[in-house]
């Protein structure tokens, strides 16, 4: 008879900060790479480009995986309601915005000085993310504060 397998510890804050200064390592380096690759001309640049921010993609993931599979049902239940309130209002208090900014005629000022089509697209899917990540932040300190 083979003894039961040791129930897994949460993971604590030292994992947590390793598993933060890996991926910020992954993403520094596609990062880099991404940056090396770009002004190379033509679908070799492009694919380059692709595919590291790719690889750093799939590690990231491959990272979450590893921590949700590691961490506590409670913690689980956390990080579940804080993305899908906080994230899901965070990303309707953006999209108000992007929205009024994007519908009215009005000169929105040094907003539209400069910037290409690009600038403007990757910017507005940035700040949605800030606004997704802020109102996730927030829901997941409401949601511990509840349940304390």
């Amino acid at each position: 008879m083979t003894a039961p397998a040791p129930p897994n510890r949460p993971f604590g804050l030292g994992t947590f900060l390793l598993m933060i200064i890996g991926i910020a390592l992954v993403g520094g380096v596609a990062g880099g790479a991404a940056a090396l690759f770009a002004d190379r001309p033509g679908p070799l640049g492009m694919g380059l480009t692709a595919a590291f921010i790719s690889v750093a993609m799939a590690i990231a993931l491959g990272a979450c995986v590893w921590w949700w599979r590691g961490i506590d049902e409670a913690a689980r239940e956390a990080h579940k309601w804080a993305w899908w309130w906080g994230g899901s209002g965070g990303m309707a208090v953006g999209a108000i915005l992007m929205l009024t900014l994007s519908l009215r005629e009005d000169d929105i000022g040094p907003l539209s000085v400069g910037a290409s089509a690009a600038d403007l697209v990757s910017g507005g899917v940035f700040a949605i993310l800030l606004f997704q990540m802020a109102g996730y932040g927030i829901a997941w300190a409401v949601w511990w504060l509840k349940h304390r």
